[in-house]
This record gives structure tokens, sequence and C-alpha cells, in this order.
């Protein structure tokens, strides 16, 4: 942003100096043409004078008169020549005495010539004829130093235009400083805030101080961050409800397509709270609310943990898969593995908890097997959950456990038989299914 500013304030230094040498240029050149075409009247006059008081004293060849006449108009100031000549071009009166009698070409010829005007370097020459009853007998000559006449004005005319034109420098460099301030400083407040955003701050906000392009991109800016501030609200509220693929998928895909429905294998698992109604018994509702909300916590841990994604809560039991909708090969072990840890996790909270607190037991299965897992509902309220006929069973699992137990399926068992224990519990005939299913249990060590 600096340097911004920098280049700005150089831009209006250059733009200023650059139009006030042009505008002394251009006064100065004006001022020398006036000045050179006033000389130029001056000369023309004395000339002119000079041959009309010439006349007589030149008929007459009055020579001493002759020499008052160049004499008195050799007082006026920068006159470098003065002469007089008659009809022959003989010199009869100069300035300089030693040009007397000099024979030169005459400039004006005809009896009705008028001035000649004619230019040497710095000195400006004006010859008039010397006229009598229409016949020329003569010529006046005046000769001007421009440059005696001419210069010191000018000059001086130069020192107080670069005068002025220093004050307006001057002038021109704070306004140019004070408006590149008034740009540059909404600019790097804005960019200030885009640090702070970007450093996630969504609450920054940068107020507009003008109603400009740089006001409409501050409001634009302001805008944004509300837009951003509003979905992290959402994803924040939106991701306790559905797990972070979906939430993802969701706030990012489009339209949701990536979350249609799709037949995977996943390992279901049940956990529900055993004899909730006693242990809620005598309870106040948010203490009830409390309780739940605390064992679902430790679920929870320990479900995410293992990369299972939590589906649903039922009352006082939780439902979750694994292998969707990330797949995972070893999906099975890693549901028996968050059962453990979950039971584990539980009896770490029983022993933590003073009497006469009733401990809280979690009774869970285990199933894997082919379901449908996508969005399931409608377009005004949807989940993204498992449908199938593994869900059931290992819902019915669940049904079966007994409190601190795990019952997986033959499914499971042979999936995890060489990384947990299990021990075979019989056959049993689950409801809503004619094949009996065999059940085994998890051998949980205590550990933490």
């Amino acid at each position: 942003m600096r340097s911004l500013q920098f280049k700005f304030s150089a831009l209006v230094v250059v733009l200023l100096v650059s139009a006030s040498v042009a505008l002394t240029v251009l006064a100065t050149r004006h001022e020398r043409s006036s000045l050179e075409a006033e000389v130029t009247n001056r000369g023309l006059a004395l000339a002119s004078n000079l041959a009309e008081d010439a006349k007589v004293p030149l008929l007459a060849e009055d020579q001493l008169a002759l020499e008052n006449l160049v004499g008195h108009v050799g007082d006026g100031e920068g006159l470098v020549a003065a002469r007089l000549f008659d009809q022959n071009g003989s010199i009869v009166a100069s300035l300089s005495p030693d040009e007397t009698g000099l024979v030169l070409q005459p400039q004006t010829a005809g009896a009705a010539a008028g001035p000649v005007i004619g230019r040497v370097r710095s000195v400006l020459w004006i010859a008039a004829p010397v006229v009598y009853s229409d016949v020329r007998i003569g010529e006046a000559q005046i000769a001007l130093d421009l440059e005696v006449l001419v210069a010191p004005v000018v000059a001086d005319s130069q020192k107080q235009l670069s005068a002025a034109a220093t004050g307006i420098l001057i002038l021109g460099v704070a306004g140019g400083i004070g408006f590149v301030a008034l740009l540059v400083g909404p600019i790097r407040r804005l960019r200030t805030g885009v640090e702070q955003l970007t450093d996630g701050d969504l609450a920054t906000r940068v107020p507009p101080t003008s109603q400009d392009e740089v006001g409409d991109l501050t409001r634009a800016f302001n805008k944004m961050g509300e837009s951003l501030q509003e979905k992290e609200r959402i994803q924040s509220a939106f991701g306790r409800y559905v797990n972070d693929y979906v939430l993802t998928t969701l706030l990012e895909g489009p339209e949701g397509a990536q979350l249609a429905g799709a037949e995977r294998e996943v390992t279901i698992l049940f956990a529900d709270i055993r004899s909730f109604t006693r242990l809620s018994e005598g309870l106040k509702a948010a203490d009830v609310v409390g309780l739940l909300n605390d064992i679902f916590q430790l679920a929870s841990d320990c479900i995410l943990a293992r990369s299972g994604t939590i589906d649903k809560f039922i009352g006082d039991s939780v439902m979750a898969y694994f292998g969707a909708p990330v797949p995972c090969e070893d999906h099975a072990a890693q549901a028996v593995q968050a059962a453990i840890d979950i039971e584990r996790a539980v009896a770490r909270r029983n022993a933590s908890q003073p009497p006469p607190t009733h401990p809280v037991e979690i009774g869970i299965g285990i199933h894997t097997g082919p379901v449908i897992v996508g969005t399931i509902g409608s377009d005004r309220r949807s989940d993204f959950t498992a449908i199938g006929d593994a869900v059931n069973v290992a819902h019915r699992l669940e049904k079966l456990s007994k409190p601190g137990e795990v019952l997986v399926s033959e499914a499971v068992q042979r999936q995890v038989r060489d990384v947990v224990r299990l021990r075979f519990e019989g056959e049993r005939q689950l409801s809503g299914r004619v094949e009996p299913v065999h059940v085994y249990s998890v051998e949980i060590q205590s550990g933490a």
C-alpha cells in the first residue's frame, strides 16, 4: 500500500512539475514575443521620426543639425546604432563618428518605399526612407539590441512565474498527498479487513466512507463477510445433526448430487442404554437430557474416532455405520473396535460417578451387509441414512444383547476373528427372519 501511495504521490508531483514548466515556458515565449513586437514598433517610430526630421537638414546639408538629430535619438536605451544617409548612400551623420563619410548600400529603394525591418542575431535594425515631395533624398537607420531591451524583462517575468509555479507546486503536492491519503486510506482499511477475514475473523466489517467505486467495493466486501458468517453459522448448527462428509457435500456439492442413494456393503452398529426408564426415574427433564447428552457424547467420540458415521439418535439409542459414505476396507473391525471403546468409556464414566448414582450400561449389536446409503425423504425433509435388511439385523442383535455386551453376526465374525476375541453364543431366531443367525459376543478386556 505504501508503494501505491508513493506511486500516486510521484505521479501527482510529476504532473504538477510538468504542467508548471510547460506553463512557464509558454508564458515566457508569449512575453518575449510581445516585448519584441513592442520594441519593433518603437524602432519603427524612431526611424520614421528621424527620417521626417532629417528632410530639411539633408536638403540644406546642415551637418550640425543632422548630428544633433542622430545624437538625440541615441539617448534611447538599447539603441546600438543610428545613421542618416544621403541619396547617394553616404553616411552623413552617425552615433559612431568613425562611420561618417562611409558609403553603404541603402536598405530602401524607390521614392515610395516604406520602412524595412531586418534582424541579425539579437540586433533589430529598421531603415526608413527620407522623402521630400515624393522624392527619396536619403535614409534613416535605427539598430536596437533586443537582449538589452527584452532579456531583463523576460528574466524578471521568469522569476515571478517561477515563484508562482513553486507556490502552485507546493499547494498541488499538498493537495495531491491529501487526495492520495483520502484514496489510499479506505483501500488500506479494506486490505486490513481482507487479512482479518483470511485469518478467520468472519465478524470483520469495514465501514464504507464514500459513494464511489471504493465505497461499492467496501460494501461488497461486507456482504461477502456476512455471507461467510451465515454459512459458518449454518455449518456449525447443521454439523450437530449430520456427519462432516454429508455437511461438506451439501454445502459445496452441486445440488447434493453426490448424496444419491447407492448400494454399499457397510457395518451397522446399534447401541442402546439399558434400563433407561429406571435410570431416569426421579430425575428432572433437564437432568434426563443431560444424562443422554453425556452418554451420546461418549458414544459419538468413539464412533467418529473409528471413522464411523452417526446416522441418528433414536430415543436412548444411537445408530451408526462404517464404510460409507467414505469407503473403508476394514469397516467391520472399525465398528467392533468402536463398540469396545464405547463400553470402556462408559465403564470409566461409571467409575468416576459418586454414589448413589446408578451405573449406565450399554447393549450393542453389529452386523455387516449390503444396504442403500444416500438421501432418503422428500424435498421438504430428508435424511442421509442407510436402508436395508442389514440394518434390521443389527437392530435385532442390539435388542438381544445384555447390558455391557457386544453381539455380532456371522458376517462380522468372519472379518474380525483375527483381530478380537469372540465367543459363539449359538443360533438365534431374529424377529422377522426365517433363517436363524449365528451370534457371537465380543470379549472386552479391561483397559484404557
